[in-house]
């Protein structure tokens, strides 16, 4: 902006040391040459105060800010400790060799009834859960964990990256970021059951609501568009509905589904019975069995073949829509250029819960709804971001009493590293202005 007082002449006062070291300042407005005496930090007071008398008192006091964050910025970027070299980033949470990790064979991962290890340490913003039945607070990027339901039995693990730390990101220095590193993906969802029966009927992979949520015309909108590029990923065979409004009419009502059959996963793998399965944290993971885009009309093929029946151990991996979905920012991202879409839109409040079931035939004919009496869950996970917990009464109907307690002190430490991270950064940039002198 051309105001007078930046057109004004540089006062006889100004410091000539200040000038010629840095010359391009000799033929500068006063603001700038008060920002530089101040900048250079070894004029002398007197000096630097003199280089503010051209200037209105609002104009000075936002010299001496200015200038006093710029000083900070650059003594921490001369001076600066540089990291500790870390120590994970080719193991899995808490530093366990991908190798010592049981597989379903096996036992149960030491910890891992109650989440294991954090994926993220010193508080970094994760993707969480609980199972059904729950065994505890779970959080991506950590050892498998075993579950157990009425259909099956197995093991599950999330991975995520770490979107709100693109430095770690960037360095892959967490578990499984070296499988991560150089893929677009997201995240992966790593799924190995056991059937307790055979399965007769198609067995379908995908997201579910708890209840309906309302959606006005302009989020019925990002809706469609949502899910438009999703089938993209996904195929057309997919089965959305937003629910029955249960304010429109008496039940049964089906609740809110996004539902995509078997070979919408990317990769399956099938191990005969009395062969050992692959361990999900192993890192050669990604070269078993059939992938989806190694041949997506062969892998249609496969995975509609398939029968399930107890004995085999089958694997899943589910990735491909994870573009669009970031768990720990919780927003829709990639279907509107530049804009973000937060999950809560959608989902009214989390979880969002990763279901595998079945259906059964309807009672009433053409009746194709997803009703609850209808589906036969052979898996859920709810799942929610550290950044954004269910309520304190939905997190204990999520979690029984049992491991309520130690779920809650996880998360508690968890935030707490969150906040000791977020002041050590503020302190780290500031900390030349505040530290001892």
């Amino acid at each position: 902006l051309k105001l007078p007082f930046l057109l004004r002449r540089p006062p006889p006062s100004c410091s000539a040391r200040v000038s010629s070291r840095l010359p391009r300042a000799r033929t500068a407005s006063p603001f700038a040459r008060a920002c530089a005496a101040m900048a250079v930090g070894w004029t002398p007071l007197d000096e630097q105060l003199a280089g503010l008398q051209g200037l209105d008192t609002l104009t000075a006091s936002i010299v001496v800010a200015t200038s006093a964050l710029f000083l900070a910025l650059l003594l921490r970027t001369r001076w600066r400790k540089p990291d500790p070299p870390s120590t994970g980033s080719n193991k899995t949470a808490g530093g366990t060799s991908p190798v010592e990790t049981s597989s379903l064979a096996g036992s149960t991962p030491a910890g891992s009834r109650s989440g294991g290890d954090l994926g993220f340490d010193s508080g970094d913003p994760c993707l969480e859960g609980t199972i059904f039945p729950s065994t505890g607070l779970l959080r991506a990027n950590c050892e498998p964990v075993e579950f157990e339901n009425d259909n099956c039995t197995g093991f599950f693990v999330t991975i995520h990256r770490p979107t709100l730390n693109k430095a770690l990101d960037k360095s892959a220095e967490y578990p499984y970021g070296d499988h991560m590193k150089g893929r677009k993906r997201l995240w992966e969802l790593r799924l190995q059951v056991k059937f307790k029966e055979p399965v007769n009927d198609s067995l379908l992979i995908g997201i579910e609501l708890e209840e309906y949520v309302p959606l006005n015309s302009a989020a019925q909108k990002l809706m469609a568009l949502t899910v438009a590029a999703l089938r993209r990923v996904a195929g057309n065979d997919l089965y959305h509905s937003i629910g029955d409004d249960p304010s429109k009419g008496s039940g049964p009502h089906e609740k809110p589904v996004f539902m995509m059959p078997l070979w919408a996963c990317d990769q399956i793998v099938v191990t005969p019975e009395g062969e050992k399965a692959p361990s999900l944290n192993d890192p050669q993971f990604c070269n078993y069995g059939e992938l989806r885009t190694a041949d997506r009309k062969a892998f249609i093929k496969t995975a509609s073949d398939l029968e399930f029946q107890p004995g085999p151990t089958y694997t899943f991996c589910i990735w491909g829509i994870s573009q669009f979905l970031d768990c720990i920012k919780w927003e829709v991202q990639k279907v509107i250029p530049f804009k973000s879409i937060d999950f809560n839109v959608f989902c009214g409040n989390p979880p969002v819960q990763i279901v595998f079931y079945t259906l059964r035939p309807p009672s009433t004919k053409g009746d194709n709804r997803h009703l609850q009496s209808r589906k036969n869950y052979y898996f859920r996970f709810a799942l929610w971001s550290s950044e954004k917990r269910p309520s304190a009464s939905k997190m204990r109907e999520l979690i029984p009493s049992a491991n309520m307690v130690a779920s809650l002190a996880a998360a508690a430490a968890h935030d707490v590293r969150a906040a000791c991270r977020k002041t050590g950064r503020l302190a780290s940039t500031f900390g030349c202005c505040t530290g001892s002198r």
